[in-house]
């Protein structure tokens, strides 16, 4: 009866312990030195936002104040481009006056002219005829009465005819000290219009070059804005892995004490049987079955995460068949260059991996894929999986980030593997 019992409890001691080592395996082991990285990483991600946040606000600032200024300047060019026009306008003005200067000075010079002939004919006649000479004033007069009669009315004569040529050329003068005046305000006006153009094209050169600022500002604004979303990203990234982590370690922590706890109570109850067989039952040490589990579902010999790190370095670079870095990668190349290891395909990268589950995989662990082109091998494709569904891959389009769940991922899917 009680080799019976007893050997019922060493059964009874087999299930537990291979319960525990079974529920063990599904968590991946937590390496203290991956977690500390990952923190590390995650303070100097904080501490880049905090500098690119500063930067993004400072240039903001500064596009505010130039936006500003850009304003300010043309509502001065706005301004000065009303002083021209009236500028403009005076010049017009002050050149329609001076024509109309112009045209009085050339009909006085005519009428001079006309007059000035006339007075030449007169002349000219009153000499062929002989009438007009003193000498035959003076035999002609019948008396001194009639003498200055005749004098007097040559002299009257004398007197119109040079008044008619005097008159017009005095208009003529004051005409024309009309126009030295005109032409002496419209140098002022045309001076003082130089002097707004000068400044107007100080404040269209100063426009241009604030707008092609505020241009450069905002594609500057632009590249912080995409910075900031991507160490967003990376912040969230790492927030979920080391969440992930420290629920994997509660439970590796709670799966541990369950196992204490169950060995000690099947190790009492098998001491109460008082059977010699319980010295063999407890030869059977589930903790050393932990032990061997836990030693088989490690992470790589290297730190997944600066694997990650290196991988996600060459993000962006092109797809060249056969290169392995650092300029271009193809799917296996990347991973040799990330993992420091020998060049191989992504079947030889299979065959060196020990096999892991979907529910074992951990980020740095390699995600292999069969069927996406004919290469004569099962396995023709390879990436890192880096954690919540996503894996890093040289792809057609270069080294880039995708979706381990996508519907050609899954239909492709082959497994994953641990180096």
């Amino acid at each position: 009866m009680k080799l019976k019992k007893s050997a019922a409890l060493r059964i009874l001691t087999v299930v537990l312990a291979f319960s525990v080592v079974t529920a063990n395996m599904a968590l991946p082991t937590v390496h203290a030195e991956d977690s500390a990285s990952l923190q590390t990483q995650q303070s100097e991600l904080a501490n880049q936002q905090k500098e690119n946040d500063d930067q993004l606000s400072a240039l903001r600032q500064n596009k505010d104040d130039k936006t500003a200024y850009a304003a300010a300047l043309q509502s001065q060019l706005a301004t000065i481009e009303d002083e021209v026009n009236n500028y403009n306008n005076q010049i017009t003005d002050l050149d329609l006056q001076e024509q109309q200067v112009q045209d009085d000075i050339d009909k006085k010079q005519v009428q001079i002219d006309d007059d000035t002939n006339q007075l030449k004919e007169r002349l000219c006649a009153l000499y062929m005829s002989g009438d007009a000479c003193n000498l035959q004033i003076l035999l002609s007069s019948t008396d001194l009465l009639d003498l200055a009669d005749k004098t007097e009315a040559v002299t009257m004569v004398t007197q119109h005819d040079t008044d008619l040529i005097d008159r017009p050329k005095t208009e003529k003068q004051e005409v024309q000290n009309q126009k030295q005046v005109i032409d002496q305000k419209r140098q002022e006006v045309s001076a003082l219009k130089d002097s707004v153009d000068q400044k107007q094209q100080q404040l269209s050169s100063s426009l241009e070059e604030t707008t092609q600022f505020l241009q450069d500002i905002g594609q500057q604004e632009l590249d912080l804005e995409s910075k900031s979303s991507s160490l967003d990203a990376k912040t969230a990234k790492i927030s979920a892995a080391l969440s992930s982590w420290s629920g994997q370690q509660t439970a590796a922590s709670t799966s541990t004490a369950q196992t204490a706890t169950s060995t000690s109570t099947t190790q009492t109850a098998a001491a109460a049987s008082g059977n010699s067989g319980n010295n063999n039952s407890g030869s059977y040490s589930g903790g050393s079955s932990n032990s061997d589990s836990s030693g088989s579902s490690g992470g790589s010999s290297a730190s997944f995460s600066s694997v990650i790190a290196k991988a996600e370095s060459a993000l962006g670079k092109p797809y060249v068949m056969g290169a392995a870095g650092p300029d271009a990668f193809d799917c296996s190349g990347l991973i040799c260059w990330a993992y420091g290891v020998s060049r191989t395909t992504a079947q030889g990268l299979c065959n060196e991996c020990s096999r892991v589950s979907v529910s074992e995989r951990q980020p740095g662990d390699l995600i292999f894929f069969q069927g996406t082109y004919d290469c004569g091998e099962t396995v023709t494709h390879v990436g890192i999986y880096i954690g919540s569904n996503m894996m890093i891959n040289a792809e057609d389009s270069g080294v880039a980030e995708c979706s381990t769940e996508s519907s050609y991922n899954l239909q492709h899917f082959y497994s994953y593997g641990r180096l």
